[in-house]
């Protein structure tokens, strides 16, 4: 995601600087005809009025872009909380539903399922890397053809504890992961497949585990994604059982 980012901010740079640099081919060719200190002059003119244009189309168009990337995510914000808003009414109409019918033991089982669901979106909330953060809360709405399972064994706290860097970097690795998933084999009709990711803090490496179930194509041909995927310093990966979309990630928290 900031790869991307920072890769078309880059060329809007190169265009913007190439068409600058055209404009001033004219001033330059008259310098070169005929020598002159008028011709100096103007020449020197152009390519100050052309550097300063150029600076200008720089601002506004990185300006439009960073315009463009809040209005994307506020978007998606407002999808996400009318996604959720939808699926804790209905856990709330199931429950009354419950609770009218008397249904003692079905509605104790409901609000123990409601609890469970709040701790585990609290603790991804504290995972303190926001874009990861939002991803997964995001997940359900975007429409994957995926389904994405979340469990975090006791706390797993990073905010303060690594360098904005390496978040990124472990964010923009764990979703690599989850699109080679995605982009590997297909559901067949009446069939869903599952994506399960366990998150795991050990000293100052983070252990993400990826167990994937159903149809998920050729095995080396998902390996060879993953791999892919994964491909950064320090960042190690390796495939739990032979044959199976079981991957464990171990990601360098540098500080």
């Amino acid at each position: 995601m900031a790869v991307e980012r920072r890769g078309e901010a880059m060329k809007s740079w190169i265009w913007i600087t190439a068409g600058a640099g055209l404009t001033s081919v004219l001033p330059v060719a008259w310098m070169v005809w005929k020598p002159s200190l008028a011709a100096g002059a103007v020449t020197a003119i152009w390519a100050a009025a052309a550097s300063v244009g150029a600076a200008w189309l720089v601002l506004r168009s990185e300006k439009r872009r960073q315009q463009a990337i809040v209005r994307n995510m506020e978007h998606a914000s407002i999808r996400m909380l009318n996604h959720h808003r939808h699926d804790w009414m209905n856990e709330l109409q199931i429950l009354y539903g419950y609770i009218q019918l008397g249904k003692l033991d079905k509605s104790v089982a409901c609000v123990e399922r409601i609890k469970e669901r709040m701790a585990l979106e609290s603790k991804i909330s504290k995972l303190g890397i926001p874009s990861l953060v939002f991803y997964l809360h995001s997940y359900r709405t975007s429409g994957n053809n995926l389904q994405l399972e979340v469990d975090i064994v006791d706390q797993v706290q990073l905010e303060g504890k690594v360098s904005p860097g390496t978040a990124d970097r472990v964010a923009e690795t764990i979703i690599r992961t989850v699109k080679a998933f995605q982009m590997s084999g297909k559901a067949s009709w009446g069939e869903t497949r599952e994506l399960a990711l366990t998150f795991m803090q050990q000293e100052h490496e983070l252990i993400v585990w990826a167990q994937g179930e159903g149809d998920f194509g050729e095995p080396d041909s998902l390996r060879l994604q993953i791999e892919q995927a994964v491909q950064d310093e320090g960042v190690r990966v390796e495939q739990t059982e032979p044959g199976e979309p079981t991957y464990r990630l171990y990601l360098p928290l540098v500080t």
